[in-house]
């Protein structure tokens, strides 16, 4: 009786006795590489931003921030040959010479695990490689790196003939921060808080923000809003 050698397939899993295989696709533009073969794992790192705070006498206290941006770590073969268990074979240096070019020209990619909730802006931050075994087969180790495209909030002109209503000092009385969401402008922040929606107004809040153009504001920024009188308004 002879035993029969089974190949198993790299980067799958099993369910109802059948292979599902994940599609590791990198894309740039019109560009899209498939990995030959499913890497057999794959890390993700995520988390939070800590800071440690001193206060006096309760000694250190740490603070949760904002999310970090995600690391992915992807092991994987670039096949020289064909094997039954990779998409195809082709030549591994000329996907390499590709991840490299996208390296050089600082591409952002489009990085989807199928099967996965994985779905991101990613840049490629490193890639090592080398041969193991004289099959001329690669293996490669990514390291990708989380870069969502940061949006600008939308911003509206107000009309020349805009006046502020009075209301002096508003609700404002010590600096307070403010964290823009997308719909804000300047404008309208300044009208939440110090019932005063002129640009003129804007601009100065803009420049005590350090921010040289008041018609831009970034979903996410933070504001630091002080009482108006330190406008000088």
């Amino acid at each position: 009786m002879h035993s029969k050698a089974i190949l198993t397939q790299p980067g799958c899993k099993r369910k109802g006795g059948s292979a599902i295989q994940r599609k590791f696709i990198f894309k740039a533009g019109r560009r899209q590489i498939t990995l030959p073969v499913s890497p057999q794992s794959f890390e993700v790192g995520s988390g939070q931003r800590v800071e440690t705070v001193a206060i006096h006498q309760l000694g250190d206290v740490n603070l949760s921030g904002g999310r970090t941006l995600d690391t992915i770590s992807i092991s994987c073969l670039l096949p020289a040959r064909d094997y039954p268990f990779a998409r195809d074979a082709g030549d591994p240096y000329a996907i390499l010479s590709t991840f490299e070019g996208w390296v050089e020209q600082k591409k952002k990619l489009r990085f989807i695990i199928s099967g996965t909730e994985i779905n991101k802006e990613v840049l490629l931050e490193s890639i090592r490689y080398g041969e193991r075994d004289g099959t001329n087969d690669v293996y490669a180790t990514l390291t990708l790196r989380e870069a969502p495209t940061l949006e600008a909030a939308k911003t509206v002109q107000p009309p020349a003939a805009s006046k502020p209503r009075s209301g002096g000092e508003g609700n404002v009385q010590e600096e307070q921060s403010y964290t823009a969401v997308y719909g804000d402008t300047l404008c309208g922040i300044c009208r939440k808080y110090y019932q005063d929606g002129s640009y003129a107004l804007a601009q100065k809040l803009a420049a005590y923000n350090s921010r040289p153009n008041p018609n831009i504001l970034y979903v996410g920024e933070t504001l630091r809003i002080p009482p108006k009188s330190a406008l000088g308004g």
